[in-house]
């Protein structure tokens, strides 16, 4: 038999709770006719008064007025008290719960008109039902009930009343879909400069080193794989990286002392989690006063950092989450039909005259290369960044795969520090190798593909060269350069795209992250053309490059 428990929350309280008082009346009303030996003379109103305490806790539909349920429930207890004289005085207790619903959900008006109508009722009853010794002795006694039943409706009216100033208005489950929807919409036009970690991280920087002069700062974050990972500031020292561990753990300040440097870690908190460490590093001494300032600035920059990150990792998973919808729409369709139609093709070859044979043999050909050119595609949408493997060994492989696929002799040069990136920025220098790679295979007509990888967090290089043609003339409906440079732009990185100046034809696509001299303007040069592309904050649209 399974298990029954009641919650805080369940919907049987308001009859658990008539229940126990009626026990309790009928307790009661027993021990006071015990003398009389007229105990089952109890049983009676408590049985009545049970079946409309079921009744008047029913769930009823949402057309039915609030009021309506609490003022009949009033009139039958009403009724049940006022018909059985004696037997049921010690129930009147019970006609204070629809009193309080009454007043709780249809207000004070309302409520007085539940208390009179069943003080009326009670008299009406009683004198129908038995002819008493002394009326007025039988009002009187059943006075200071009938204050207690004004009273509570008084009370239960006023804390409506107190409720529902502090609710809104409106339907609460309306509202709050209102107030998600009107922080989403705000989101959406400010995302580059309102939720980006790093802006906002490089914000909480300058403010600390304006507080702390002499000290460095640096903002960390914990990314999936345990690691801590500098949103803006350089890597940590090995004292400086268990203090972050001890903050982080600990949800509190962490001082270092080493070699007349100071290093104290501070935990940035939403709530009681911690979203991100700070270290203020300096050769200085930090005291309790100039801690607690610095910690009032984390505090304010809290909700918002912990909000730029959530976002963030939400964006990033419903972005690889379409990429992988796309891939297997791409695979499961298209390519499958491209891959019908060629079986077709070789079917209507062998029986085709011999002319018509090597026309159907072109568009053969024709056609295998754009099924490698979808199975390439459904790799670039599957290919993300591995939490255990490092960016330039990710870059490496999918260069060399692609580069065997394509036809290219790849040439790879890495050197990474153990150090990881965020997560956000090793993706975005991913998808714009991917997108580097993706001209020079389709149409740079390049024989030999260059990769060059340079990490040292919080710097970075990434190149990608090679022997083809060299940029054409503009196109402005190509998409290439720009989704590019908007990926750059986001993780606050510099991209140069132009020809090569070292005596050799072909293009070179150049990433660099450097936080100490960021990106004034991002060059792409040809030998047609030459186009600046606009800096964050450019409203005016600039014209597209590509090959």
């Amino acid at each position: 038999m399974p298990e029954v428990r009641l919650r805080l929350d369940s919907q049987y309280w308001p009859l658990v709770a008539r229940g126990f008082l009626l026990t309790l009346c009928a307790i009661l009303t027993t021990v006071r006719l015990g003398s009389t030996g007229q105990q089952s003379q109890a049983v009676a109103p408590a049985l009545l008064l049970l079946l409309v305490a079921a009744l008047g806790t029913l769930p009823l539909p949402d057309s039915v007025p609030s009021w309506l349920q609490p003022m009949a429930e009033t009139l039958a207890a009403a009724l049940v008290v006022g018909a059985l004289p004696g037997r049921a005085d010690y129930f009147l207790p019970y006609l204070l719960i629809p009193l309080t619903t009454a007043g709780l959900n249809a207000g004070l008006a309302t409520g007085f008109l539940a208390a009179g109508t069943t003080i009326v009722v009670i008299l009406l009853t009683r004198l129908v039902a038995s002819v008493p010794h002394d009326g007025t002795n039988n009002r009187l006694d059943l006075a200071p009930w009938f204050a207690l039943f004004f009273s509570v409706t008084l009370v239960s009216a006023w804390m409506r009343r107190v409720v529902r100033s502090q609710t809104p208005a409106t339907d609460p489950a309306y509202a709050d879909a209102h107030r998600l929807l009107s922080e989403l919409h705000v989101v959406a036009r400010q995302l580059s400069l309102g939720l980006d970690p790093q802006t906002l991280a490089a914000a909480l920087v300058d403010e600390l080193q304006g507080l702390v002069e002499g000290f460095g700062a640096t903002v960390l974050v914990r990314s999936p794989g345990g690691r801590f990972v500098p949103l803006v500031g350089d890597v940590p020292s090995p004292v400086a990286e268990s203090a972050v561990t001890d903050a982080w753990l600990a949800a509190d300040l962490v001082r270092r002392s080493r070699g007349g440097q100071t290093v104290a870690a501070l935990p940035v908190l939403m709530g009681e989690r911690v979203v991100a460490v700070v270290v203020l590093r300096g050769d200085g001494h930090l005291d309790d006063d100039l801690v607690r300032v610095c910690r009032s600035a984390i505090a304010q920059a809290g909700p918002r950092l912990a909000s730029a990150l959530l976002f963030d990792d939400v964006r990033r998973l419903a972005t690889v989450d379409e990429r992988m919808r796309l891939a297997r729409e791409i695979h499961d369709g298209i390519a499958q039909d491209m891959a019908s139609v060629g079986y077709l093709l070789d079917d209507i070859a062998r029986d085709a005259a011999p002319d018509v044979a090597d026309r159907l043999a072109g568009l053969r050909q024709h056609l295998g290369g754009l099924v490698s050119e979808l199975r390439l595609s459904i790799f670039d949408l599957r290919a993300g960044v591995d939490e255990t493997v490092g960016l330039a060994r990710t870059l490496g492989d999918y260069v060399t795969r692609v580069g065997q696929q394509a036809g290219l002799v790849v040439h790879v040069t890495t050197d990474e520090s153990p150090h990881r990136l965020p997560v956000a920025t090793e993706v975005e220098l991913l998808r714009i190798v991917q997108e580097a790679v993706t001209n020079v295979r389709r149409h740079a007509g390049a024989s030999n593909l260059w990769l060059g990888v340079t990490v040292d967090p919080p710097r970075a290089v990434v190149t990608v060269k090679d022997d083809g043609h060299g940029l054409g003339r503009r196109r402005p409906e190509s998409m290439g350069i720009t989704g590019m440079k908007e990926r750059a732009r986001r993780i606050g990185a510099g991209l140069s795209v132009h020809n090569r100046t070292d005596g050799v034809r072909g293009t070179t696509v150049e990433v660099v992250i450097d936080p100490e001299n960021p990106p004034a303007r991002m060059g792409v040069s040809g030998g047609v053309a030459t186009v600046e592309l606009p800096t964050v904050g450019d409203s005016h649209s600039s014209p597209r490059v590509d090959r």
